[in-house]
């Protein structure tokens, strides 16, 4: 996270402490020179009572909102400055209280804030848990500011700097919650179910899960709401999920459906469970539509390199034969089958097929299929074998046709003859 105005005022911290009662002093509308503010500060640092100091100033950070855009930035640096200077004992308490005012404050100048918490969070060490602090702040007010599009390419670097941080479980459980919520606020529905996901993976089998099955119910709707998550596997394979599931017997019928069966399997269900939908909040006709990718998808992984007809498919996903074409289309835009339609035979012939779960019974198949291949590369080895022995008998018989010849001189004209002994 960078940002390039990162300049402080130069100078000894007495001179920078005087600048900066000064200019709190004149904020406040005290007179001049002869303000409390300066008055105190001046004492204090006459006592050299510095951390007195850095408390008074890290007090006053509500004031500093009321200064000029273009000033705005350039105190505060000096601020940040001036509280480098505290002991490693009080520096985070002073920073996360003068950071918090900037949360609570509704005023405008959200770029300005964002550009002196980047500023804030490039002095701290890469390894500072503080920057864990900076760093929600900065969220914070991005969101509440509908600028959260400027954080967006930093988020991938998230999972790096919580090792870097070397922050709690805790604190990397709240992180992510977090960060999932704004997203979600801030529309980016698809980044914040992966990131409520990463939430959910840290919990593990010494955790108290009741905490957790609220994320987990969210997280298992999101996954079947979503138009972009067509795969299931990752959700069931953290252990909150499993656990929490286990007494949310509908909702982990529900899942399962989506993760290895067809449309026949998900009517059924909702046939069994009427108003099971409108419960969980979810929508009958997008869930007809991502079901039916998915079997479609499932029908292509059993018949791959080979041709399915439309009538099969139509069948398997109760439309007509005239919508197959258009079904086909979308799960090949989907990414989960590759597929050549052929008008003429209304068929599909299935290049490549994404396995919806890898199973058992998934593991058979491959294992029949490479002993297929062996058995081929096997035939074709011995082709080519059959053909050196061909080759090299062929160029035996010349040789020894070549070495076996003789010239004979016709005694009558002298001219040479050569013959086959």
């Amino acid at each position: 996270m960078t940002y390039v105005n990162t300049v402080f005022t130069e100078g000894p911290l007495e001179v920078q402490a005087s600048e900066f009662a000064s200019y709190v002093s004149k904020l406040k509308g005290e007179p001049e020179e002869k303000g409390p503010f300066i008055i105190e500060t001046k004492n204090l640092l006459k006592d050299k009572k510095l951390e007195q100091v850095f408390q008074l100033f890290a007090k006053s950070t509500s004031v500093l909102l009321e200064a000029p855009e273009k000033e705005f930035e350039a105190i505060f640096n000096l601020l940040i400055a001036i509280l480098k200077s505290a002991s490693p004992e009080t520096h985070p308490v002073l920073i996360k209280s003068s950071i918090e005012s900037l949360v609570v404050d509704q005023n405008d100048k959200a770029i300005q804030k964002l550009k002196v918490l980047q500023n804030l969070y490039n002095t701290l060490e890469y390894t500072s848990p503080l920057r864990y602090d900076v760093f929600l702040t900065i969220l914070d007010i991005a969101a509440k500011n509908d600028e959260i599009d400027t954080l967006l390419p930093q988020l991938s670097r998230l999972d790096t700097w919580v090792k870097e941080w070397a922050i709690s479980t805790n604190q990397i459980r709240e992180l992510y919650m977090t960060v999932s919520n704004r997203l979600k606020e801030a529309g980016e529905l698809k980044l914040s179910h992966d990131f409520l996901l990463k939430h959910l993976a840290t919990y593990s089998s010494s955790d108290d899960l009741s905490t957790a099955k609220p994320a987990v119910t969210r997280a298992v709707i999101e996954a079947i709401q979503l138009p972009e998550i067509l795969s299931f596997e990752n959700i069931l394979e953290l252990h909150a999920v499993i656990q929490c599931l286990k007494n949310e017997g509908k909702l982990f019928e529900l899942l399962k459906v989506f993760l290895n069966g067809n449309l026949k399997e998900y009517k059924t269900y909702v046939d069994k469970n009427p108003g099971d939908i409108e419960k969980f909040e979810l929508s009958a006709e997008d869930n007809i539509r991502k079901i039916r990718l998915l079997t479609l998808a499932s029908l292509a992984s059993e018949n791959v390199s080979r041709e399915i007809s439309y009538e099969t498919i139509a069948k398997a996903l109760e439309i007509e034969e005239s919508e197959v074409e258009m079904w086909t289309i979308d799960v090949i835009r989907a990414n989960l089958i590759e597929a050549k339609i052929n008008q003429v035979k209304k068929t599909i012939l299935v290049n490549r097929s994404t396995y919806r779960t890898f199973t058992m019974e998934q593991w058979k198949q491959l294992s029949s299929k490479l002993e297929g291949w062996k058995k081929s590369l096997v035939d074709i080895l011995q082709v080519i074998a059959n053909a050196k022995l061909i080759a090299q008998h062929s160029n035996l018989n010349v040789n020894n046709a070549a070495s076996s010849a003789v010239v004979v001189v016709d005694g009558v004209n002298g001219q040479e003859e050569v013959s086959g002994s």
